[in-house]
């Protein structure tokens, strides 16, 4: 049994970086409330507006409206960040969350339902969803020093994994029990995450001075943050990566159903289960961020995206629900610190001026490209078993990976260095009796 000294726990946490910078405490459990009302009311409307109208196409559109936007949006919005207040707007796009949700909530209520005004208060999450989206990534440079952005972002990562994992299935089962009184839920989610957020005080220190040529060109400028994408070297070679991971992951979402049903008889039970298993994976896997940030980030990520396509693949010769399952978590924690490197590299290679333009075009090619993914997988199962499209998805992901080595911009990117140790604080000895 191993017996900890006095004050061994408080101090690990003195020297953790959550103990020495308290925001990013807050600003990791708003986002956390926040994203996790997000999948619950994803899930849930989906369900309401199928009972309220019998129309699938219609819960279709709702999704649609809630998502769509943000491909446009996010840069237009993203900007905003370089010119006002991140933590301000951050509390807008939390806000404006809950008030949509419980107002739709309201209307059934009240028997008020209406599909027009219930896809129009779809359509504004969806346009105000860049600014609860990129909030978080502008804030965090300022709130901890830049050598240790990665380990910061990789504790942020909590805020937007562990919500993939317990949000649907609390929206699919509180809609199928209580109805339209489960959206109240999400909308307190997102009010409580907007108090939280708003309590964040960032240091004026690390907020750089935005100058007077740069919040011109970001007003009105939709282009703005697609430049660093393209022309920063490590950024491109990043986003390149990115797009072919969430084009190959895409065909996932239409294919494992299918797999589950066909090759494991596993039914919807199973089909849960594995994504369950990979988000148990992806949960846990971020332990391993701050042993990665010593090691260069766009190789670690290049190194992740073929590491995650050679562990997908033998899924293709699996019959049995368990071995599948174990699969899938090993892929989870494969690719678990993939989303807080890749933003590591691109708050360490553009100014900070650029952030908020930079994580809004970000965030309109993320979105563009996981749909496109899954529309691709849906027209491949077309013509390929779920087997074939699996191991086509997992082959697209060791290409790109295998791909992105070879480029001299990732190779190059060194990590940044080490923070100093922070000294412990000795316990005071005790005075003899």
């Amino acid at each position: 049994m191993v017996n900890l000294a006095p004050g061994f726990v408080r101090n690990r946490w003195q020297r953790s970086v959550l103990g020495r910078f308290p925001g990013l405490g807050k600003l990791t459990l708003s986002s956390l409330l926040s994203e996790t009302a997000d999948q619950f009311a994803s899930v849930a409307l989906i369900w309401i507006v199928l009972v309220e109208t019998g129309s699938p196409g219609l819960a279709g559109l709702a999704v649609l409206f809630r998502r769509a936007p943000e491909i446009v949006f996010g840069p237009l919005l993203g900007a905003w960040f370089d010119r006002w207040s991140p933590v301000k707007l951050t509390a807008i796009g939390f806000l404006v969350r809950g008030v949509a949700i419980g107002g739709i909530a309201l209307l059934s209520v009240a028997g008020t339902f209406s599909v027009p005004v219930v896809l129009g208060l779809c359509l504004v999450m969806g346009i105000t969803n860049p600014l609860a989206k990129v909030g978080t990534r502008v804030i965090t440079p300022l709130l901890i020093p830049r050598r240790e952005l990665q380990v910061a972002n990789g504790v942020l990562t909590i805020g937007d994994q562990f919500p993939y994992l317990v949000g649907p299935m609390l929206g699919g089962s509180l809609a199928g029990f209580i109805g339209i009184w489960s959206l109240y839920i999400p909308a307190v989610m997102c009010l409580v995450a907007t108090v939280l957020v708003l309590g964040v005080r960032v240091n004026p220190a690390m907020a750089p001075p935005v100058p007077a040529v740069a919040a011109k060109k970001a007003k009105n400028s939709f282009a703005a943050g697609f430049g660093p994408l393209i022309t920063v070297p490590v950024v491109r070679a990043m986003m390149i990566l990115t797009v072919i991971y969430f084009l190959s992951y895409g065909p996932l979402l239409t294919a494992i159903p299918v797999f589950a049903e066909q090759n494991l008889g596993a039914g919807g039970a199973g089909y849960g289960a594995m994504w369950s298993a990979m988000g148990v994976g992806a949960l846990l896997g971020l332990v391993m961020v701050p042993r990665l940030s010593r090691f260069r980030p766009a190789v670690v990520n290049s190194v992740g995206a073929t590491a995650w396509g050679l562990v997908l693949l033998p899924l293709v010769f699996v019959h049995a629900l368990p071995l599948a399952l174990v699969i899938m978590f090993v892929g989870g924690f494969v690719w678990a610190p993939y989303a807080s490197t890749e933003i590591s590299v691109i708050q360490n290679a553009v100014t900070p001026e650029q952030y908020g333009a930079v994580f809004g075009a970000r965030r309109s090619v993320i979105v563009a490209s996981s749909p496109t993914g899954a529309a691709l997988g849906g027209l491949m199962l077309e013509h390929f078993s779920s087997s074939e499209v699996v191991a086509l998805s997992g082959l697209a992901c060791v290409a790109g990976g295998v791909l992105c080595l070879f480029l001299p911009s990732v190779r190059a990117t060194k990590p940044v260095p080490d923070p100093e140790p922070v000294p412990s604080t000795p316990e005071p000895e005790p005075e003899p009796v």
